[in-house]
């Protein structure tokens, strides 16, 4: 008998180790039958877990009795028996929760619970696109944020504005990267990025204060998972791009022959004998070319129980379409979290990138390569003799030849920069969290130049070589501590964050020149080889905030929400008594789809109505505003005593407002969010009034003053309001068909409401002058100048009319320009200025298409801007009656057999200043662009898996292919002429246009 229980006992242990060992397999699906990789598998009351691969496949450890609970963002868990050994599980949406879970300042919150205005963009929308910015893949996509190329130069810069433009100065949007806020996004791999929040309204942004009243955006990167097998990805592309270039511009023997008809009334004929009249040089297509672009990424993420990570290595290599511009990045990100016990965990996130840019000139309207290419004349070759290099060259201008300047222009500039930070959190309590964070963002940027000793002519010359170095450093530190509390009491749930943060950023930066180097060879191109004209010049600041943060979210019945945000800010850029800004805000939401007057609407998914008010400030204004600084600078030095000897003079150039503070923006903000039929058809609704008050503003003061500048004052105002919607629809036909469609639309309407004194500011300059203006009750940075009506058909006419320029109308000729006499005072003087459009549009929009049929999926994006106006100041050259290259819209110039023309007479001897800034520049900005699109195959995991891969994908795609408009110029994307040129927003001097972008792909998955 003892032996008989001693065999069934030890059957028993056999039995539950057989058991425990048991290993359950099977699929998970959609309710379409389409797997779903990513689902999180665990045995209920463990930590035992997996999730499913690539084809929603999953395997995993489970005793017959337990429990396995299957869960995936936006689908209803479920949990199942493991009583078999295959268990294959079907996930249905979870149409009623909308618990999307989006970043918002310091921390997370559910989509659905969000009451301010706020956007977001995912990874799968920003894919597919060449491009290397993340900015740049976001324009178009949100409703209520403009996004303009000032440069289509390789790594050229991008101008983002959201909700309008609320001040003359800065008006750049704060970005926040991983919690870590930064200058700007230049650094960031597009192919690293998780998900993309901008926070539109001051209900939103407050939490930021000082830096919030221009928007924020809100940066995750991607990172791993805990519990997941190590996933491995390559991502290749290679294309080329070709400017796109819509200038019509005149022929060689089309500019002589306008020539010829010039030199009829010229008092000095230009001697066009020195010209052949046959050559045709397409300066242009001279300088540009199709360029090569490719790009590589490297990523591997994943995580075990306690551990997530993310590495990833990216390398762009794109050559501008225009001769000497490049761009080339390698970057880097590492992110690691650990979670040490059960209440303590530890993260860092390292971001690190080198580039090396080489340049061209672009932002001089005189002798900038794409200006003057553009109005050179092109009877002129490019060689004079190619053989022996020598460069021909204008005979009637002093304009350079433009590929000459770009071999003679060796600058390029390379940076090195790390951003990155280190947290710990840790829970003290159930439900409550507290949190440290030390982020570090250092740039280190090395600029180089060096000229040789040419001559293509008197005006293109270079007689003694010189080399320039530059250098300029960055090195900004945050450290953050906050405290996160959230809890449910029955029917109310409260989420509370109070927090405390300092920072500070140094800066400094110097630059130094020598001349005559004995020998041009590159490794002779530093300073020490140089032997004179020893110049060099630098200078360091320093900025540093303190500030006091808190936030309270409150819900009851998962029906009223209500957020208050509060943040006070101290900061260095402003005097002790008002050193502190306060920045409060509050706003509240009404789920009316959850009251029971709609409980049996089935058609509705969700209805949420929301509304917001808040201040916000903005800090963008240099960093010792208020306090007088000394000027050392060449034209301060003085002779001095019998014997002269030069002695340094040092001057306080500009007057200051030791009394500046903040500038504020108070922002209202009234929402809906709702979705339709199982959440298939979503939309959003937004309306906003935003209005800056105390903007800085340089007030003019009389020269006798003895400065050279006013004092920056709090003395403006200005207004933005608008309205956003947007819309997307998406469905499932059946297993293999698929698709998506999504709208955007936002309108915004900008006014100066007060600049002090009232004294209007010009900017924009160009060749003729100023083209913008900014003044009370008109937009900023409007087109301000002379209307035009027609030209004169006889003298008759112009005896009638009012006097054109100067004192009389005596010179007049039919075929002249007529301009308007706008106040009706009988002259047209200055005094007849006026409006001529705006650069800011009347409305913006997007359109997004996405279809997957089986194995193929085809994907569609069209962005445009409507209403927005354009300054052609390149006009002013193809206009004019000089000698530089000419619109083919002048050989249509009137004549008495060609009457039926707006185009002028030509005429050598002007006398009427035809070419006076005027309405006949401006043109209409708007288009619409086909900005991307994409068409891939991924190969079935039939054909793959042998091999080890969990995922093969090829793909096509076009960027800028076509592009509708009306505009006369190469490109009607046209941003301002310098990043920190505000007021020149719509001026075209040359811009270097976009280009259209080719490429093929392969993504790779392990």
């Amino acid at each position: 008998m003892r032996r008989f229980l001693l065999l069934v006992a030890a059957m028993m242990v056999a039995f539950s180790s057989v058991a425990q060992k048991r290993t359950v397999t099977g699929m998970v699906t959609d309710q379409s039958g389409a797997p779903l990789p990513g689902v999180n598998i665990v045995v209920k009351g463990t930590t035992n877990g997996t999730i499913t691969d690539f084809d929603g496949k999953y395997q995993l450890d489970a005793k017959a009795s337990d429990v396995l609970k299957f869960s995936f963002l936006g689908y209803i868990p479920q949990e199942i028996p493991a009583s078999n050994s295959v268990i294959n599980v079907q996930l249905k949406e979870d149409t009623k929760s909308l618990d999307e879970v989006v970043v918002v300042g310091y921390g997370t919150q559910k989509k659905s619970d969000i009451t301010g205005a706020v956007a977001s963009v995912s990874a799968d929308d920003l894919k597919g696109q060449p491009v290397s910015s993340v900015d740049q893949a976001l324009q178009g996509r949100v409703a209520g944020v403009q996004i303009t190329s000032n440069s289509g130069a390789p790594g050229g810069s991008i101008s983002v504005r959201v909700r309008g433009i609320g001040t003359i100065n800065d008006a750049d949007p704060l970005y926040v990267v991983d919690g870590l806020p930064v200058g700007n996004i230049n650094f960031l791999n597009p192919n690293d990025i998780a998900s993309v929040e901008i926070l539109k309204d001051a209900s939103a942004s407050a939490i930021y204060g000082s830096r919030g009243a221009n928007g924020v955006v809100l940066i995750t990167t991607k990172k791993g998972k805990l519990n997941s097998k190590a996933s491995v990805n390559l991502d290749v592309y290679y294309g080329v791009q070709k400017v796109i270039n819509n200038w019509k511009t005149t022929t060689g023997p089309q500019w002589y022959q306008i020539q010829e008809e010039l030199n009829k009334t010229r008092t000095s004929p230009i001697d066009l004998s020195l010209v052949d009249k046959n050559q045709n040089t397409d300066w242009f297509n001279a300088i540009t070319r199709v360029a090569p672009m490719q790009n590589y990424n490297f990523g591997v993420t994943g995580g075990s129980k306690a551990m997530t990570y993310a590495l990833s290595i990216g390398h762009l290599n794109q050559e501008g379409t225009v001769e000497g511009s490049s761009f080339e990045r390698t970057t880097g990100k590492l992110n690691v979290g650990y979670q040490v016990s059960k209440r303590f965990k530890i993260g860092t996130n390292l971001n690190i990138e080198h580039s090396k840019k080489y340049s061209i000139s672009e932002e001089n309207y005189h002798v900038g390569v794409i200006n003057t290419a553009i109005k050179i004349e092109p009877v002129i070759p490019v060689w004079k003799d190619k053989a022996n290099h020598v460069y021909d060259y204008s005979k009637f201008t002093d304009y350079p030849n433009p590929v000459a300047a770009i071999e003679y222009d060796n600058s390029h500039s390379e940076k090195l920069q790390l951003v990155g930070n280190v947290y710990g959190e840790l829970e003290l309590a159930k439900g409550l969290k507290a949190k440290t964070s030390f982020g570090q963002s250092s740039y280190r940027t090395d600029s180089y130049n060096f000229t040789p000793v040419y001559s293509v002519n008197i005006n293109q010359q270079n007689l003694v070589n010189k080399v320039y170095r530059g250098y300029n450093r960055g090195d900004y530190w945050s450290w953050e501590n906050t405290l996160n509390y959230d809890g449910t009491f029955g029917k109310h749930n409260l989420s509370a964050l109070a927090g405390y943060t300092m920072e500070e950023g140094n800066y400094e930066w110097f630059s130094a020149s020598k001349t005559n180097i004995p020998n041009e060879d590159p490794s002779m191109w530093y300073l020490d080889a140089a032997a004179d004209g020893d110049l060099a010049s630098g200078s360091a600041s320093s900025v540093s905030m303190m500030s006091f943060l808190g936030r309270i979210n409150y819900s009851y019945d998962n029906k009223y929400l209500a957020t208050v945000n509060f943040r006070a800010d101290a900061s260095s850029k402003f005097p002790k008594e008002n050193r502190w800004g306060y920045f409060p805000s509050v706003a509240l939401g009404w789920k009316i789809s959850k009251e029971s007057f709609l409980e049996n609407a089935t058609w509705l998914t969700n209805l949420k109505l929301r509304a917001g008010w808040g201040q916000i400030g903005n800090q963008n204004i240099g960093s010792y505003p208020y306090q007088e600084t000394m000027n050392g600078n060449s034209q301060y030095r003085y002779l001095f005593g019998t014997t002269p000897t030069i002695d340094q003079g040092y001057v306080v150039t500009g007057m200051v407002d030791q009394s500046i503070k903040w500038e504020t923006v108070e922002s209202l903000n009234f929402g809906v969010d709702a979705s339709f039929f199982d959440d298939r058809l979503q939309t959003t609704i937004d309306w906003y009034n935003k209005k800056t008050k105390d903007m800085l503003v340089s007030v003019p003061i009389p020269y006798y003053y003895g400065y050279e500048s006013g004092p920056t004052s709090n003395v403006g105002s200005v207004k933005n309001n608008g309205l956003e919607v947007s819309v997307s629809y998406r469905d499932r036909i059946s297993n293999k068909l698929s698709y998506n469609v999504g709208f955007n639309i936002a309108t915004v309407k900008n006014e100066v409401l007060s600049l002090g004194n009232g004294e209007p500011i010009a900017g924009g300059y160009y060749y003729g002058g100023n083209a913008t203006r900014t003044e009370e009750g008109e937009p900023i940075g409007y087109f301000y100048g002379y209307k035009t009506d027609g030209v004169f058909q006889s003298q008759q006419e112009i005896n009638n009319a009012p006097v054109q320029e100067g004192s009389s109308n005596e010179d007049l000729k039919p075929g002249d320009l007529k301009f308007v006499d706008v106040n009706g005072d009988g002259v047209v003087n200055d005094e007849d200025k006026t409006y001529l459009g705006s650069p800011i549009p009347k409305f913006t929009y997007g359109f997004n298409l996405g279809v997957t049929y089986g194995a193929f999926d085809l994907s569609a994006f069209v962005q445009g801007s409507q209403g927005n106006k354009i300054f052609n100041a390149m006009k002013t050259h193809l206009y004019n009656f000089d000698e530089t290259n000419k619109s083919t819209d002048m050989l249509n110039s009137w004549t008495p057999s060609n009457t039926n023309t707006d185009m002028p007479r030509l005429n050598g001897n002007d006398k009427n200043n035809t070419n006076r800034t005027s309405d006949r520049f401006v043109e209409d900005g708007s288009y619409a662009r086909l900005k991307n699109i994409t068409l891939g195959y991924t190969l079935p995991k039939s054909l793959i898996q042998k091999a080890g891969i969990a995922s093969l994908r090829f793909y096509v795609s076009g960027q800028n292919l076509v592009t509708i408009t009306n505009y006369s110029g190469a490109d009607p994307e046209i941003g301002q002429n310098a990043t920190d040129n505000y007021l020149s927003r719509g001026v075209d001097i040359g811009t270097y246009p976009q280009a259209q972008t080719y490429v093929f792909g392969v993504k790779l998955g392990f």
